[in-house]
């Protein structure tokens, strides 16, 4: 079997053990100095063993060398390194632009390298920053150099388990800082030379743009610059997430599809000029080239680009085409120039997509039955809808995995809704691309097809936003892990080739092993408590999962102006643990850093009670949490000191504060009246203490030996005004964690509540610095999960 493979498809079997070579390094503590031992012996080998046998063991492991050396020479970080100087200092910088895209409310995005740092000497330094400039109306182009002052910022990574990790998805794309200016901050002279092809491709961009602006306004027009020249910037949010919800998101990521038109425009162009075939080709190729350049070569353009060169070449020099080879020499030579284009998410779409495209489509053709067989249809117009459709199931089946594994869904209504917008989406872009060439001939032909563009465009918003409202458009599953996403891709490819023999035995047992696998994993986590703080910047918000399934929500962070923790951080990270129902809601005092996220929880999870001190406060948001659950009938309960919730036979939550007679002398002062609990769970226990301070605690302490837990959730966010030292010492925990976030204003924690807790020999943790934590425990052994 491997034979045969190998024969259909040698270059595809070589750049997997390429691949394999990449994520090796990536994962495995291998030295620079071994790979280049590794790959020097196997070149030397298998030269010298040429004609024996195991020669291609030889030729694979070289090339397996290869991929981990060109991932460790792109990976490595010099003393120059640009991440080596983001330190809180403004700096005067020197740079080079590489790409620039305006966005939305004057905004601007640009990536720049050739950095040059000014310290005691002009410095020059390895890696990209994206700068983000506020207030901008002015066009940048490739090579323009920019100088500056700025303080040089870390990108934000994963805070929360499951998170999109934007600083790994810079670093995929060599960007290592971030900094923030405003336009007049910058000062931007030419390059020496402007006469450069990016430069020149840069300066076509703007003047498409500038076309399009002309004659297609609105969000129809930011549409048709999406389309065209993967400019989406400008396209509303709630565009964007029509797109997402109908599954069709895809449309506006300029790829093969593109490609496709510009090949097809220039292929007409230069078949009306009567050219000879091979020339035709040359000339097509060329320009699919500076299509690539105009997009700011995006890896998906790259890859049809070499893909349509390849069966372009085929064609003008009469040699067949193997799709599989084409398809691995695209993802080797984009690879080979950068080999981090393997990690990122928009590469591992775009190659699967059209791996599946062919695959999975010849393999059910080869499995439906006659009747459902394309070939059944006599219809024309009718077939063509069918075929249109198994395409898109293939692309989903193909997919799946991935979309799962990144986005958390199974894009359902994408099977009906690019059966309708694909045809539209080929129109549109057909179109648009001979609107561009004839518009630059004459502005009439511009208007007049700006005008059919509007018309269309606009016609296919409402049909998108009409499917993106059908009920269970999108299936929301929890996240997967890489193995699971793994298992799904073994099981899809099982399931295709299901019709042979040896497959079919081999899924039953592999079912049947996972099964087990599953069930005693199962049953060993039966008995785990997870308890996860999470990372709501400056606030609180703890999600203690039971054994039973039962879940816990203690305060859901904070909401202002800016952002709501409650919509951006508590609910997305309850939909990826496949949660649905809050069971208990207890929100500690009626501060908004505490209970900003609530609203927004009790709108869309279900909530089975909610338990809070015994205060009326006048904001908004308790007056909103009130009314919310009086209409969804959720029962509020305050409890008082001294009371017990049985949660299970082992889990007890007891309540040590505030009691009615405290309340009584201090119901104005919220954060000393918030509710503290002690979960206890066999030998282990975790104290929650919202915002008590000094005053709270000295009644706390009455509780004597009761305060002792494993486990505390530091007071008021680690200020000075908590965590008294009589307070702590009779907690005494093992691990404690401060819920804080990074630069506040109040500068929390204070140094000096810091030393206490460290003194004590308590292991402590910090939101702003750790980002979220969480904690396991079968009631004897505690455990902090290193989920990063």
């Amino acid at each position: 079997m491997i034979d045969n493979i190998i024969k259909r498809t040698p270059l595809a079997f070589l750049v997997l053990w390429y691949f394999l070579g990449i994520l090796s390094d990536r994962y495995l503590p291998i030295n620079y100095v071994i790979w280049s031992v590794g790959v020097s012996a196997s070149i030397i080998l298998s030269y010298i063993l040429s004609e024996k046998p195991y020669s291609l063991v030889l030729i694979l492991l070289m090339i397996f060398g290869i991929g981990g050396v060109n991932h460790q020479l792109r990976s490595v970080k010099g003393t120059d390194h640009i991440s080596n100087y983001i330190d809180e200092r403004e700096d005067s910088l020197i740079v080079m632009i590489e790409t620039a895209e305006a966005g939305a409310e004057g905004t601007q995005k640009i990536i720049v390298n050739h950095v040059r740092i000014k310290r005691d000497r002009w410095i020059e330094c390895q890696g990209k920053i994206l700068l983000k400039v506020k207030d901008s109306q002015r066009r940048y182009f490739y090579g323009d150099e920019l100088r500056f002052f700025t303080t040089l910022r870390m990108p934000m990574g994963r805070r929360n388990p499951g998170e999109f990790d934007y600083k790994q998805y810079l670093i995929n794309h060599h960007i290592f800082a971030i900094g923030y200016l405003k336009e007049q901050e910058i000062s931007i002279s030419k390059p020496r030379s402007i006469y450069s092809l990016r430069r020149t491709a840069n300066i076509l961009k703007y003047r498409i743009q500038d076309l399009i602006a002309i004659s297609v306004k609105g969000e129809q027009g930011a549409i048709l610059k999406a389309l065209l020249i993967g400019v989406r910037s400008e396209i509303d949010d709630e565009t964007k997430q029509a797109f997402i919800d109908s599954g069709v998101i895809h449309v506006l990521a300029v790829s093969g599809l593109h490609v496709g038109y510009v090949a097809l425009v220039f292929w007409v162009i230069f078949g009306f000029l009567r050219l000879p075939l091979k020339l035709k080709v040359i000339l097509t190729i060329l320009a699919l080239s500076a299509y690539v350049l105009v997009v700011d070569i995006k890896p998906s353009v790259l890859r049809a680009v070499i893909m349509a060169s390849m069966i372009l070449i085929a064609k003008g020099w009469e040699k067949q085409v193997n799709v599989y080879n084409s398809l691995a020499a695209a993802a080797f030579i984009q690879t080979l120039i950068d080999p981090l284009q393997l990690f990122d998410m928009g590469f591992q779409l775009s190659f699967t997509a059209v791996f599946s495209i062919v695959y999975i489509y010849r393999r059910l053709e080869v499995l439906l039955p006659d009747k459902l067989h394309p070939k059944s249809v006599s219809v024309n117009f009718l077939k063509k809808i069918y075929q249109l459709f198994l395409v898109s199931l293939s692309a989903l089946l193909g997919t799946l995995p991935i979309t799962v594994y990144y986005f958390h869904r199974i894009p359902i209504i994408s099977l009906l809704s690019n059966i309708i917008v694909i045809p539209l989406i080929s129109i549109i872009g057909a179109l648009g691309f001979t609107q561009i060439i004839l518009g630059f001939c004459w502005q009439g032909f511009n208007v007049v097809y700006g005008e059919v563009e509007t018309l269309l465009i606009g016609f296919m918003q409402r049909i998108i936003q009409s499917i993106s409202q059908i009920p269970f458009a999108y299936i929301q599953v929890p996240q997967i892990s890489l193995p699971t996403l793994i298992l799904l891709y073994a099981l899809i490819l099982a399931l295709l080739n299901f019709d042979r023999q040896r497959v079919q035995k081999v899924t039953i047992i592999g079912l049947l092993v996972v099964a087990n696998i599953y069930i005693w994993s199962a049953i060993a986590g039966s008995s785990q408590m997870t308890i996860t703080f999470l990372d709501v910047g400056q606030g609180d918000a703890a999600l203690v999962e039971l054994p039973s399934k039962r879940t816990i929500l203690i305060d859901t962070g904070d909401r202002n102006y800016r952002r709501d923790y409650g919509k951006l951080v508590v609910c997305p990270y309850l939909e990826r643990r496949g949660i649905r129902k809050i069971d208990v809601l207890i929100l500690s005092h009626p501060h908004n850093d505490h209970i900003g996220g609530a609203p927004y929880i009790l709108r869309h999870l279900d909530v089975g009670q909610i338990w809070e001190s015994d205060l009326i406060a006048r904001s908004r948001v308790y007056r909103e949490i009130h009314h919310l659950a009086d209409s969804l009938k959720i029962p509020i309960i305050t409890p008082e000191a001294g009371e017990i919730a049985s949660l299970s036979d082992e889990i007890k939550l007891l309540f040590l504060h505030p009691s009615e007679r405290f309340l009584e002398r201090h119901k104005r002062n919220y954060n000393d009246a918030s509710l503290v609990c002690k979960l206890r769970y066999n030998d282990v226990s975790v104290l929650f203490t919202g915002d008590a301070e000094k005053e709270s605690e000295k009644y706390l302490c009455l509780w004597n030996d009761e305060l002792k837990s494993t486990i505390l959730k530091v007071p008021h966010h680690g200020s000075k005004t908590s965590s008294t030292s009589s307070y702590v010492n009779l907690i005494d925990p093992e691990i404690a964690l401060i819920s804080v976030g990074n630069r506040n204003k109040y500068n929390h924690p204070s140094a000096s509540t810091i030393e206490r807790y460290k003194n004590m020999q308590t292991r402590l943790y910090r939101t702003d610095i750790n980002h979220a934590v969480q904690i396991t425990t079968n009631g004897k052994i505690v455990k902090v999960n290193n989920w990063k």
